[in-house]
């Protein structure tokens, strides 16, 4: 049953579902709502689960290390009592007064705030040995389909650890990137601090007129993380700042606000994209379906790069190519660069955190930037808004308006861009100087007007469909604002459009 539920990353996303709905009911069993404020599903590392368990103060008063590793190890010893027993998982129609008020006794307030934002009359319940409760998207039908799992404990919280994609019988590393984990922590840290830690905060942030307030307030951070970035990068005497992310993190966004930032040093930066050292697309290598590869690093002239990079080094000017994509070359339009006393210069592109693209530079001339989307803010305290859903959200209005492709086209490459990334991008986030979140707070609410147009556009009957209808459903919970208030320099506008910057 296992490898039959675990065939696909919709299959998969669905089996730590099951595997979270069952860990939820095993500390309810363990700790009780008496002691047990709330579990929040904050983020994902490596595939795992790192997860926050919130004591009442009284409760949490008389822990101590080894009472919370107790507790962890009497749940996952539970979790194993209701796998081995292969019970039944089943779904439950309530109209949503009835649910808001259950969930209000229970004192899940996050989730009751939530759903008094739904506009339909009732609502999908799960249920499991008595525990009811509300999980976006699909569970398996027994907590049999569980035979793979463990509980790490990590600082405040647990990891909930699952099978391997290819193997489900084996457990995930953890693989922790401690610089990426504090990353997501200050994330939270910040929403907890603007009051938006969920959807329903937002939305009564939304209704209560104060959408201006917390624009600005989300773009002043940002701006004060830039100069803090900046302060570093000049403290550090670096002459190179190479900045990587993942598809749709906002890397050129980035490139440009940290040049203006640097500029308050009395730094003149330029900033150049790696893509314009793409090979020119007849010598490119195909990849596993005979399409050539943009996703490898192979798919750069790294020699180019390279010898270009070591005559800025010794004093050169060099001219800079131009990466024509309509025609697939190279060409050279007369940007000439040279690198003196006051310049820095910021390469960003997928590859740029990668030691064998930028080889011939010296180590302590680098400054390694990794910009990232890391969402801080859930559905409610069991629902996260993913990464990957976050980004490709973002994608989806960014290549409908600059690059006129549809949802279905879009969604229909995206695997290919995820394996890119986790081959290409994340395994070396670890080498970087410092992480940069660019997921902004209200970006959700700025997005979904132009998303939802576009993804309505999925035909019902293609393969797409079901992630459409996925990523829908998340809109579903946001009163949308508009886009008058957000500044033109805003990552935001990267992809809705309006963007002051050259972001294409």
């Amino acid at each position: 049953m296992i490898d039959h539920f675990y065939k696909n990353e919709n299959s998969r996303t669905n089996y730590a579902r099951t595997a979270e709905l069952i860990m939820l009911k095993a500390f309810d069993d363990i700790v009780g709502s008496a002691n047990l404020e709330k579990i929040v599903f904050e983020f994902s590392m490596n595939g795992n689960y790192f997860v926050y368990p919130k004591y009442k103060k009284a409760f949490k008063e008389t822990l101590n290390k080894e009472k919370v590793n107790e507790i962890i190890r009497k749940v996952w010893m539970k979790m194993h009592d209701y796998i081995e027993a292969d019970l039944p998982i089943t779904k439950k129609i309530m109209k949503v007064d009835n649910a808001i008020n259950m969930f209000r006794e229970r004192g899940m307030d996050d989730v009751a705030k939530l759903l008094s934002f739904r506009r339909t009359s009732k609502v999908n319940l799960t249920c499991f040995e008595g525990f009811e409760i509300y999980l976006y998207g699909p569970v398996a039908t027994s907590s049999g389909a569980i035979r793979s799992f463990d509980l790490h404990p990590y600082k405040n919280g647990l990891f909930l650890m699952l099978p391997e994609p290819d193997d489900p019988d084996a457990i995930l590393d953890i693989d922790l990137i401690e610089n990426l984990f504090e990353a997501q922590a200050e994330a939270y840290r910040l929403a907890h601090m603007l009051d938006v830690e969920n959807l329903a905060d937002l939305n009564e942030m939304i209704c209560a007129g104060k959408t201006t307030e917390l624009i600005l307030t989300c773009e002043s951070i940002f701006d004060n993380r830039l100069n803090q970035i900046a302060n570093e990068i000049i403290s550090s005497g670096k002459k190179f700042v190479f900045l990587a992310g993942p598809s749709s993190s906002g890397k050129t966004s980035t490139a440009h606000r940290l040049s203006f930032a640097l500029r308050t040093y009395g730094i003149i930066p330029r900033v150049i994209s790696a893509d314009n050292y793409y090979l020119d697309y007849a010598m490119r290598k195909l990849d596993e379906n005979g399409n050539p590869d943009f996703e490898s690093i192979d798919a750069l002239d790294l020699m180019k790069f390279n010898e270009d990079m070591t005559a800025l080094m010794n004093g050169e000017t060099i001219e800079l190519p131009y990466y024509n994509f309509k025609t697939g070359k190279r060409e050279f339009r007369g940007d000439m660069l040279s690198l003196l006393d006051k310049n820095i210069l910021i390469v960003e592109g997928i590859h740029c955190l990668n030691e064998r693209f930028s080889w011939s530079i010296p180590h302590d001339q680098k400054y390694k930037v990794c910009v990232s989307a890391l969402p801080s803010m859930n559905i409610d305290e069991n629902n996260r808004i993913t990464s990957t859903d976050l980004r490709l959200l973002r994608r989806l209005v960014r290549d409908e308006r600059s690059r006129a492709y549809g949802a279905a086209m879009t969604l229909q490459r995206w695997p290919d861009v995820r394996r890119g990334e986790e081959d290409n991008i994340f395994p070396y986030t670890k080498d970087a100087d410092t992480i940069l979140n660019t997921a902004i707070l209200y970006e959700l609410a700025a997005i979904k007007p132009y998303a939802e147009r576009i993804l309505f556009g999925v035909p019902r009957d293609s393969d797409e469909y079901f992630k459409a209808k996925e990523l829908l459903k998340i809109l579903d919970f946001v009163i949308p604002i508009t886009t008058e208030q957000i500044p033109p320099y805003s990552i935001v506008r990267e992809f809705i459009g309006g963007s002051c910057l050259p972001v294409g």
